[in-house]
């Protein structure tokens, strides 16, 4: 390549890598003349507990309640009241366990020790609540047990339906569809379960609106088709003086969906209710997760009760944020002007290979998988340790390159012998790396997001070390006047003594 096209190349490629740069991470600032706000790509983020905080609540089954409440309890009674109250609890850990002498069906203790029944009932519901929380999406999510008998849920602030879900994933009781208030006659039968009739339950949009989109087996469009004329029409309900028909889909006692008559489409094959705009597709995909969890998996016997919601700080404080921004900044800067102090000229290209990383991985980040998951200090490890990976093995060519030229080699053909010779190690280390990314896809859910970050970072390290940055290099060593000098290298001539 000539050295004007390679001139032309580079400040073109520059300007492009600039701009996607300010893209990426140029601060956040008013627009002039506007209510609106510049924000880059790193600040469009869902961050996870660590970095951004979240809130936390607590399941206790019927029969188990806290300490705290214990005793609250206790203090608001006296006499031969207090002293059945104190007789009704057993102490377990930091919560207290209703005993049979309470009278209440609903104990959990019995002859010294803790219902079998009740253990394996608990055990079976809390796979289920972890169920839901992982169906909803959420990378950033903790279901514990607390005491042997009770549930800690954590999730991150950026969960805008927080609230919604702590309470609907608590339900744990049977799906069922009333109208007018009484069980459907399909639903009689004690055999029949609501997922005779109902066969799925999906996320739609039209018209940026968010939907639940409920799809019928063959008995249920029968079902609908038998009821559909009874059903009031959902313009009129809130003109009408009576109470509205309807079909409502509960679960235990809670009614989660209504279905008017002009809720059903394609000839009864489906429903569409529960319409909302973008900003509330949380709370939509929140009411997804438990009713397919619900039909899939039926009801438990056992009830939960929730505790307050209550928030909590990231894990260095309010400043967490700014501090890993700070960190970051020092170790991107480290890595564009170490490789020119290190490698002079050929030092360029890792820069531009730091930023094409930089740029690439926030990007995807922010955009591919912002709704996906979200950015944890994990994430922040993985993509540092990225770019460390780009900037050693660019090291390690430099020296194949230098290796070369010691041999008296021309500059271009020693390029070509240090790419080669270095081509296989790379590889290796990298699909090393994808595979053993790829395997904690797919083998351990706790991993799961974290298995997404690297692939996303192992995919575009490879491609910088193995393309990109040799193409890089070839344009600004086409533009170089001393090729030599380019790879910090003085060529030493033999003097003919002849």
């Amino acid at each position: 390549m000539g050295k004007k096209k390679s001139v032309v190349l580079m400040v073109l490629l520059t300007i492009v890598i600039v701009v996607l740069c300010a893209i990426t991470v140029f601060p956040t600032f008013a627009v002039p003349g506007t209510v609106k706000k510049w924000m880059p790509a790193v600040m469009q983020y869902d961050l996870g507990s660590e970095l951004g905080g979240g809130s936390y609540a607590y399941y206790y089954p019927t029969g188990v309640i806290s300490e705290t409440e214990y005793k609250n309890n206790l203090e608001a009674k006296t006499g031969e009241e207090k002293t059945e109250y104190e007789e009704s609890y057993v102490a377990h850990k930091g919560l207290y366990l209703l005993t049979d002498v309470s009278g209440d069906k609903n104990y959990v203790y019995a002859n010294d020790a803790v219902l079998e029944d009740f253990k394996s009932e608990f055990a079976k519901a809390k796979d289920e609540i972890t169920a839901r929380f992982k169906a909803k999406g959420l990378s950033d999510y903790r279901v514990s047990v607390v005491d042997d008998y009770a549930l800690k849920i954590e999730l991150p602030a950026s969960e805008t339906s927080a609230p919604l879900a702590y309470n609907y994933f608590a339900n744990t009781g049977d799906l069922t569809i009333e109208k007018g208030g009484e069980k459907i006659e399909q639903l009689k039968d004690a055999d029949a379960k609501v997922s005779d009739l109902i066969k799925s339950v999906s996320v739609s949009s039209k018209y940026k609106m968010y939907y639940l989109t409920i799809k019928f087996t063959d008995a249920g469009k029968e079902m609908i088709a038998s009821v559909k004329s009874e059903l009031s029409e959902s313009t009129a309900s809130s003109d009408s003086q009576s109470q509205p028909t309807t079909l409502d889909i509960k679960l235990g006692d809670e009614t989660l969906v209504q279905i008017y008559k002009d809720s059903v489409m394609d000839n009864n094959k489906e429903v569409r209710t529960y319409f909302v705009e973008k900003e509330n597709l949380a709370q939509v995909e929140t009411l997804q997760v438990l009713m397919e969890s619900a039909l899939e998996n039926g009801g438990f016997d056992i009830d939960f009760t929730v505790s307050e919601i209550r928030s909590f700080e990231p894990v260095y404080g309010e400043n967490t944020l700014t501090l890993m921004y700070i960190a970051l900044a020092v170790v991107l800067l480290a890595s564009l002007v170490l490789p020119i102090v290190m490698m002079n000229k050929y030092g360029v290209v890792s820069l531009y290979a730091n930023l094409s990383y930089l740029i690439v991985t926030g990007l995807c980040f922010a955009f591919i998988s912002g709704g996906v998951f979200e950015i944890t200090l994990g994430s922040m490890l993985v993509f540092v340790l990225g770019l460390a990976l780009i900037n050693v093995i660019q090291y390690h060519i430099f020296g194949a390159i230098r290796a070369e030229l010691a041999q008296h080699k021309t500059a271009e053909s020693s390029v070509k012998g240090g790419y080669k010779k270095t081509l296989w190690g790379i590889v290796d280390i990298y699909a090393v790396l994808l595979l053993g990314a790829l395997a904690f896809l797919i083998g351990a859910s706790g991993l799961h997001t974290l298995a997404i970050q690297t692939i996303i970072c192992v995919v575009t390290g490879a491609f910088i070390n193995l393309f990109w940055a040799r193409a890089i290099n070839f344009m600004l060593l086409s533009a170089s006047k001393d090729k030599y000098k380019y790879f910090r290298y003085v060529r030493e001539d033999d003097d003919d003594d002849e």
